[in-house]
């Protein structure tokens, strides 16, 4: 057992303090975690080949702080042609080195894989910045393969006692880019529906006034015959983007409950949604209007690793821990 204090103003020598001191005395009030302004720090972006590019940022491990001053690539070790993996992004805190360092931490394959657990003892202790889904044959990886981990805080979390304010920005501008992508992309397809169409009237409108003679009932039959096969094409092209519309205007609700998992790690329960399809919608928590009911859900939704859609079925995985209050969801474009 041994006391310890400070800082005192030496004399002849006989207070003096190391590294680990100001380390500890910095632990005590600044946390674990990236800083969050800009929102962009250390966040891990998709190159569309097997590198990723993590980028610039400040960060703060156990009072020692880590500093990345420009944008930093990072090599994805190649797919296997079977089984998937995933690798998880992190920032290492090695003691015997005395460094903070980015590092990827490869997966082990599996048909379902779990990403690689964080290091955290007296010799190392990691904080995860994401996570990199390596699908079997990949050759790429995407933005949609790659899950954010720093808002997270049992993974990551933001350095917080010393910042007065958190930067949302790139997440909702994230949203906000999905959002303006899907509509252009509905409104470009109706466009050309439409202009296919009108040229196919054309077409026939004009192939009708070359045929006006001779036996005109016949002629004019044919061609009703011919156009009705088209018509019916494009009726059966519209009700399946107006069905694609449809889904991704529809916003479904359920519940992650605290029962029902399974008794092994990865954890996973399966929720009954009448209605879901097998899409990816956007599923966002809906707290509790009680601060302190809310707090509870937050931390539970910390614990969901990821989540699959089936026909009616939600499927809920936790790789670590399972919820401890039950999280009621909306699915939006479910």
């Amino acid at each position: 057992m041994a006391e310890t204090s400070g800082f005192f103003n030496s004399v002849n020598g006989d207070r003096k303090y190391d590294a680990d001191f100001f380390s500890q005395y910095f632990a005590d009030f600044i946390s674990n975690g990236v800083y969050p302004n800009p929102s962009t720090m250390c966040q891990i972006l998709s190159n569309n080949n097997m590198t990723v590019t993590e980028k610039a940022g400040n960060a703060y491990i156990n009072g020692q702080k880590y500093k990345n001053d420009g944008n930093m690539i990072l090599t994805i070790e190649i797919a296997d042609g079977v089984l998937n993996r995933i690798d998880r992004i992190v920032l290492r805190h090695t003691v015997l080195n005395r460094e903070i360092k980015a590092y990827v931490k490869k997966g082990t394959f599996a048909s379902v894989p779990v990403a690689p657990t964080l290091q955290r003892d007296a010799d190392v202790y990691e904080i995860g910045l994401a996570d990199i889904y390596i699908a079997a044959g990949a050759t790429s990886v995407t933005q949609a393969n790659i899950t954010d981990l720093r808002l997270n805080n049992s993974y990551c979390g933001v350095v917080h006692g010393a910042v007065d304010q958190v930067d949302t920005t790139t997440i909702f501008n994230q949203y906000q880019a999905w959002y303006l992508e899907t509509i252009d992309d509905t409104t470009t397809n109706i466009a050309a529906m439409l202009s296919a169409f009108q040229n196919s009237f054309n077409s026939w409108f004009s192939g009708v006034q070359t045929t006006l003679s001779g036996d005109v009932a016949g002629n004019l039959l044919v061609k009703i015959n011919d156009n009705s096969a088209d018509i019916a094409e494009n009726a059966a092209n519209i009700v399946s983007l107006n069905t694609r519309i449809g889904t991704q205007e529809r916003v479904l609700t359920a519940t992650i409950p605290t029962t029902g998992w399974s008794g092994t790690a990865p954890y996973s329960v399966a929720v009954n949604v009448p209605g879901l399809t097998d899409s990816r919608p956007d599923t966002n928590p809906i707290y509790s209007a009680t601060l302190a009911t809310a707090l509870l859900q937050k931390e539970s939704w910390n614990k969901i690793s990821y989540i699959d859609c089936t026909a009616n079925t939600m499927t809920v995985y936790c790789l670590e821990e399972i919820p401890t209050t039950a999280i009621n969801v909306e699915l939006v474009g479910g």
